[in-house]
């Protein structure tokens, strides 16, 4: 029998509301999927492409090498995301059909209200230290041409994490935790994960991405736990980082 993650559409009139998508449970894709993305990105194996003879030196400088590297993770990742998960991706549109354009417009505004707040909250913490991730993108605009930084940041490193801290993390995990307790760990791992090399943790430094896993987190709860809203809220925001890192930060003294 074929599964239908969602109701069908005479039932949904008659419920009045957005349906909430079934992801399904936790399955053999996907613990592979997530078992590479921890070999890789959790515990560093990609970097071992650097003792390749003649790796570094491919590259004109250590930012493009540094780069090469995440691009491999990500490639990797991301094709075994669209293996598992592309109907749960293609399917999760659907929650676009139900208050179109307050969910359209609640992407840039939820991005804008999470930038407001973290603002406020680190006014008053103090100022805070950038982050690994931060400081090696800003380093990596140096060297990477803008489109190439894009595909990688802004297209297929959103759909990675929303897979790993949204669809698998919420969506799948809440078949066995309550929601929104799935939400909170979801968040804290989303914030470790970009100190990952730093080798410390500061407050400050995490407020940002606390704000943004938390605004990513309810969004996907309250889309029906959709995986294309989510995502697309991940876009939007690295898209705008991206290009205020490559228009601004040249302006400024390194």
């Amino acid at each position: 029998m074929s599964h239908t993650p969602y109701p069908r559409p005479d039932a949904l009139s008659a419920l009045g509301r957005q349906p909430v998508i079934d992801v399904g449970p936790f399955r053999r894709g996907d613990g592979v999927v997530l078992g590479i993305y921890v070999v890789l990105f959790i515990f560093g194996a990609a970097s071992l492409l650097a003792l390749i003879p003649g790796f570094m030196g491919a590259f004109k400088d250590t930012d493009s090498a540094q780069f090469a590297v995440n691009l491999i993770m990500y490639a990797i990742v991301f094709t075994g995301v669209m293996i598992v998960a592309f109907e749960a991706l293609r399917i999760s549109f659907a929650t676009f059909k139900y208050h179109t354009w307050l969910k359209v417009l609640m992407i840039p505004g939820g991005w804008l209200g999470s930038l407001i707040i973290s603002a406020i909250v680190l006014t008053a913490m103090g100022n805070p230290i950038k982050s690994e991730n931060q400081l090696a993108i800003e380093a990596m605009t140096r060297s990477v041409p803008f489109l190439t930084m894009f595909v990688v940041t802004a297209l297929m490193g959103p759909l990675v994490e929303e897979y790993i801290f949204r669809h698998l993390l919420i969506g799948k995990l809440s078949r066995k935790l309550n929601v929104w307790v799935c939400v909170g760990i979801s968040v804290v791992l989303f914030a470790s994960l970009h100190f990952i090399g730093a080798g410390s943790f500061d407050l400050t430094s995490a407020i940002p991405y606390l704000m943004l896993g938390i605004m990513m987190s309810v969004a996907y709860v309250l889309t029906g736990k959709s995986l294309a809203y989510s995502y697309m809220f991940h876009v939007f925001n690295n898209s705008v980082a991206l290009i205020l890192s490559y228009t601004l930060l040249p302006l400024f003294p390194q």
